[in-house]
């Protein structure tokens, strides 16, 4: 979880490291399991020190899923800009008069 919120802080929006790293976090996440049952697998006497880790754990977590959630929203953002740009310069060229991008004269 470390890792991931590492390289999210220093990732740029064209990093493709970024899935990558989500999906094995995410994937290792899934493969641990049922804490519960690992929490009764280890010793008595471990048991505070798993709470402790794994209550980090979900720290982590939740910090790295709402550093996510904010990266997906800019980029969605963004989008909305890029999609209402494309439309306000279809809009220009199809009102520009015939013959118009061909030539520019700058004689003057």
């Amino acid at each position: 979880m470390e890792d991931g919120l590492a390289l999210l802080d220093g990732a740029s929006v064209e990093d493709a490291d970024v899935p990558n790293a989500l999906g094995r976090l995410a994937s290792t996440v899934a493969e641990v399991g049922d804490f519960a049952a690992m929490r009764e697998s280890i010793q008595a006497g471990d048991h505070e020190r798993f709470d402790d880790e794994l209550e980090d754990l979900l720290r982590l977590n939740a910090v790295l899923t709402a550093a996510v959630k904010q990266d997906r929203d800019a980029l969605v953002r963004r989008l909305k800009v890029t999609r209402e740009s494309r439309r306000e310069l279809a809009r220009q060229v199809g009102g520009a008069p015939g013959g118009a991008g061909n030539r520019c004269d700058v004689s003057g």
